[in-house]
């Protein structure tokens, strides 16, 4: 349902009554969330939205976000969560299938999941499916982690599924990782909670509307839902035909390699954006730039582009190859600062490539549509895990590299110091040091035994990692590392004292160089330029004149980039003579 990119019609924030019935909403449709979980799910302090899409197929979803992740989406009326919710309440909501890993990326490009796909114990016979109804929500997990990696709801009845002699489709997916819905959250890793168990699930989340006191019926119900790696049946199945509707196409194999797979995209992708995006770029370019801003967008939307995945693993090396291919010219700025500085077009490579026709109208109407009006990216301060802070963080099953904002921080640590019972008896202001806590925030040779909270929530800031996410409409977000540089604004001499003003960074925040030039020289009458330079990063817009002025209102009135990104704006009034 969310394979491909929807439309948001509305974004409106959830006020206190009305997350009141949300929570009671959900304790309607899942009765085995307590009140402790709903506090866990909607925290009062967090903010919450709702999110009124449209997906591709012209369907109406409302989706339900707290902080930055959706939590449940409605369709027709009825409720289902995400897996970022059940990775909350693992096991507790619904049912779980369990299939192949091998099977997961299948997917997000839109397949369901097929009966052969399901791991099951034969010898429980008729129960080996569990009891559940046709249309149930089930959430599908793999044979190596018990956490959930997709959402559905059930095809057929467990009676029909065992009657239909491991043929036809088992679970028709709503969402899974690697959709858009993900991908309108923090995007993060299922936590790691080893092989699937067996679970004891009440009876009301094995068939819904119904009740049951036979817990020997329960418990068969689990261990038909639980994994047999040893099950001589499903082991020989083709994992294509797992997930694919059509038997007589589930029978060719891919005879490619994954690594020869994602070579095949990294090619198609350079040479769709020499194509498209890049036909008439401005050069020399920093290859970073030309990889973020020309080559991952071109990837197709149902398609995940990553080039450790490749034989190049990393994107040097595969424009090193396409400079012995003639395809490109790559010059060293210095150690580890690459530029492209010339195109053969004429190529053919690049003469003879041809856009898929599923792919080519749509990425023609993108690029038109983001030179018609720019749309300013959503900035949002993360903190990542590192290897300084992951003993602190390893009891969530938290790795190295997770992404956290701010409020996540302050209530896993408030989680932490409750669990561990560390808070102060005699003054609950206060946090006893561990061993963990004292390793981690306190500097060497610092012998501290308690510390406030606030104290305790800004050096833990300190010592993880700042990670700025970049969430671009129509795009994926952008993960950048340490502080994001600013759109800079300097003004400079050239002969005859003749005043010049320089922006530098807009790259950085994907605004096309060649439409903000022609906007400034429309603006203010003045000759402008694209040109590089060597104390700057990429490349720089010059305008003739003091323009500051006009430059600063352009980027945060038309641009609605935020001024605390924007370095050098106030330069407009150091050229200004004090009155007499």
């Amino acid at each position: 349902m969310f394979t491909k990119p929807f439309r948001v019609k509305s974004n409106t924030p959830v006020k206190g009554s009305e997350r009141k019935k949300i929570k009671a909403e959900l304790q309607k449709w899942y009765p085995t969330i307590s009140e402790e979980d709903l506090n866990l799910l909607f925290p009062n302090k967090e903010e919450m939205s709702v999110l009124k899409i449209e997906t591709h197929s012209g369907e109406v979803v409302n989706a339900h976000l707290v902080g930055k992740r959706p939590i449940i989406f409605h369709i027709r009326e009825k409720l289902y969560p995400t897996v970022y919710l059940l990775w909350l309440l693992p096991n507790k909501l619904i049912p779980y299938f369990t299939t192949w890993e091998d099977v997961v990326p299948k997917f997000s490009n839109g397949a369901d999941l097929m009966l052969p796909g399901i791991i099951v114990k034969e010898e429980k016979g008729l129960r080996c499916y569990g009891m559940l109804n046709r249309g149930q929500v089930v959430a599908i997990n793999t044979n190596k982690n018990a956490a959930a990696i997709a959402v559905g709801k059930t095809a057929l009845s467990s009676e029909d599924m065992y009657m239909a002699g491991r043929r036809g489709k088992g679970v028709e997916i709503l969402h899974c990782i690697g959709d858009y819905l993900w991908k309108a959250g923090s995007q993060d890793s299922p936590p790691e909670l080893g092989p699937p168990e067996l679970f004891a699930l009440p009876s009301s989340a094995v068939v819904e509307n119904e009740t049951s006191d036979n817990v020997s019926d329960l418990k068969e119900t689990v261990e038909g839902l639980s994994i047999n790696e040893n099950e001589p049946n499903a082991c020989d199945e083709n994992l294509t035909a797992l997930t694919n509707e059509n038997p007589v196409d589930a029978i060719e194999e891919d005879p490619r390699s994954p690594q020869e797979i994602m070579d095949d995209l990294l090619n198609y992708c350079f040479l769709k954006a020499l194509k498209t995006s890049a036909k008439k770029i401005e050069l020399p370019v920093l290859t970073s730039n030309f990889f973020r801003l020309h080559i991952v967008p071109a990837c197709p939307s149902e398609k995940t582009l990553d080039v450790k995945k490749s034989s190049y693993k990393k994107i040097s090396k595969f424009l090193e190859a396409m400079q012995k291919n003639g395809v490109v010219t790559v010059k060293e700025l210095s150690p580890g600062v690459e530029r492209i500085t010339e195109i053969n077009l004429a190529h053919d490579r690049i003469r003879f490539f041809k856009i898929d026709q599923s792919d080519g109208p749509k990425a023609t109407v993108e690029v038109a549509s983001t030179t018609d009006k720019y749309l300013p990216p959503l900035i949002t301060r993360l903190y990542a895990v590192n290897a300084a802070t992951l003993p602190l963080f390893a009891s969530k099953s938290y790795n190295k590299g997770t992404n956290l904002t701010a409020q996540q921080v302050r209530q896993y640590l408030t989680e932490y110091v409750k669990v561990n019972e560390l808070q102060d008896v005699s003054n609950k202001g206060f946090v006893k040091l561990d061993p963990i806590l004292t390793d981690v925030l306190l500097k060497k040779g610092e012998r501290i035994e308690k510390l406030n909270w606030e104290d305790i929530m800004m050096r833990c800031l300190s010592k993880l990692s700042t990670v700025h996410e970049m969430a671009f409409p129509k795009h994926p977000p952008v993960f950048i590392k340490g502080q994001l540089e600013p759109v800079d604004i300097t003004t400079a001499s050239r002969s005859g004292n003749k005043k010049v003003t320089l922006v530098s960074g807009l790259e950085t925040y994907r605004i096309s160089l060649e439409e903000f030039a022609h906007r400034c020289q429309v603006g203010v009458a003045a000759s402008t330029t694209i040109t590089s330079s060597p104390a700057k990063k990429g490349q720089i817009v010059l305008v003739q004149g003091n323009q500051v002025n006009f430059v600063g209102k352009l980027l945060i009135e038309e641009y609605g980039i935020p001024k605390q990104f924007i370095q050098g704006f106030d330069l407009k009034n150091k050229d200004k003579k004090p009155r007499k």
